[in-house]
């Protein structure tokens, strides 16, 4: 982000003070979780970094708190740098023996690799570091534990004349409302427009694999097809054993398989005797003869998994958000998918997707495979039932309706479908493990509550959102 952009934000929230809960590190932003519900967000994006402020800010469900001795620090002094894109924050806070402590919290927002840095700021050293690096990785500067703090050195001069103005288009009335649209409506979609291009990537790499595969098979079916003449020549070289001498190249005598008992030129290997050569042809005739109609049913299953792979892959190009992770090395790209699109689901919102497996392997797959740590988990608590998962997409909280309804499908698709008030458990995904060497659909889950629902059935919750 351009200097004068960062410089008129601090000169907004140059006064701004606050008190600090927690502070979460997600993907490629630092949250400073205000007390109060609001949050300094610092976008860390190698292409493009900044700072806003965030009312109502909910962290990100897969987000893990950093820095946990800066809880309850006081914050204020916000100050951008003259020369450089490094904002400054000074954070006040009594340690663990009531002393009073100060230390500054140094956010680098120059790029490819944009850093936020902890210092203690009587002594000028630094206590922590997103990225830290040595004289050996950096030989201007390092950045290491309780190793005195220097500014980068660069040649970048501010601009004296510049002036921050909102670029027309934008629906932000400030710097800060600019740059909060900038990292949701544009950083993000890239990042998923990024994810996209690596899922294609993944899948274009596998199509190829498969179709070196068809290749290879379809010179094996040509080998295959050639049982008859290997046959032959096995035929022809019995009767001429003793004719054949050493280092012969070539055999020219009748095929006996031929009705018209034409010739045949059976070609030798010079380096082999003659009952060697005959083992040859024997051994070239059975497989040819045994693998014909192997290699015919694995090149249709392999024209199969091609056009499976690019219909997935049109898919994703028109825009379907695949929720399998085919990073997972435990199946093929299309084995996967095909156990996906097997389960019984439901669109529920762009925000929402519904997953019920109905079965122990189908349970093990939408628990284990599809869920994701943010998701939420329901299972009927005293009798055995369908795993249902709820995919939140946008990883928000859990609306009542949505549980209530989630809940109604877990106490239909199991043991208790015809009762009434059956209790089942909720939890999110992160809190539920498959012991190793289990049975199949088994689990043990923790952090969970019980909500006693009424049965209802998939087709009853589509009528019950299409009224």
């Amino acid at each position: 982000m351009k200097y004068v952009y960062l410089a008129a934000w601090a000169r907004e929230y140059a006064e701004y003070k606050a008190a600090l809960d927690k502070i979460w590190l997600h993907q490629d932003a630092l949250y400073l979780g205000l007390i109060g519900g609001s949050a300094l967000v610092f976008v860390l994006n190698m292409k493009d970094s900044f700072v806003y402020h965030q009312k109502g800010c909910t962290m990100p469900k897969e987000a893990r708190e950093i820095w946990a001795n800066l809880r309850n620090s006081k914050l204020g002094n916000l100050q951008m740098r003259d020369d450089d894109r490094i904002l400054t924050l000074d954070l006040h806070f009594q340690d663990i023996y009531g002393e009073d402590r100060d230390h500054q919290l140094v956010c680098e927002f120059m790029p490819p690799k944009p850093n936020v840095i902890i210092i203690r700021k009587d002594k000028n050293l630094v206590l922590d570091a997103l990225v830290k690096y040595s004289l050996a990785d950096n030989p201007m500067r390092m950045v290491m534990v309780n190793q005195p703090y220097y500014p980068p050195k660069t040649s970048f001069e501010p601009d004296p004349a510049a002036v921050a103005t909102i670029p027309a288009g934008s629906a932000a009335e400030n710097i800060n409302g600019y740059f909060r649209l900038r990292h949701q409506e544009i950083l993000k979609p890239q990042d998923k427009a990024l994810q996209v291009k690596h899922k294609l990537k993944i899948i274009d790499k596998e199509l190829k694999r498969l179709l070196k595969r068809l290749d290879f098979q379809k010179e094996d079916l040509v080998n295959a097809e050639k049982a008859d003449y290997f046959q032959a020549c096995a035929e022809a070289i019995k009767p001429n054993m003793q004719l054949i001498k050493a280092g012969q190249e070539q055999l020219i005598t009748t095929d006996y398989l031929d009705p018209d008992l034409r010739e045949i030129a059976v070609p030798l290997l010079v380096d082999k005797s003659p009952h060697q050569n005959l083992n040859y042809y024997i051994k070239k005739y059975h497989k040819a003869k045994n693998g014909l109609a192997i290699i015919g049913i694995n090149i249709k299953r392999t024209k199969a998994e091609i056009e499976a792979v690019n219909k997935l892959r049109q898919r994703l190009e028109d825009g379907e958000d695949l929720d399998l992770d085919i990073k997972d090395k435990s199946g093929t790209i299309t084995q996967k998918i095909s156990q996906m699109d097997k389960v019984l689901q439901y669109k529920y919102s762009e925000d929402w997707q519904i997953y019920i497996g109905r079965k122990a392997k189908e349970n093990d797959f939408v628990t284990t495979k599809i869920g994701k740590p943010q998701d939420w988990w329901f299972h009927s608590r005293i009798y055995r039932g369908a795993h249902v998962l709820l995919r939140n997409l946008k990883k928000q909280e859990l609306p009542p309706e949505l549980l209530r309804q989630c809940a109604s499908l877990a106490a239909w698709y199991s043991q208790a479908k015809f009762s009434v008030n059956v209790p089942v458990d909720y939890t999110q995904i992160r809190y539920v493990r498959k012991p190793k060497g289990s049975a199949a659909g088994f689990v043990t889950y923790t952090n969970y509550k019980t909500y006693f629902a009424t049965p209802q059935d998939l087709r009853g919750l589509r009528k019950e959102l299409e009224a």
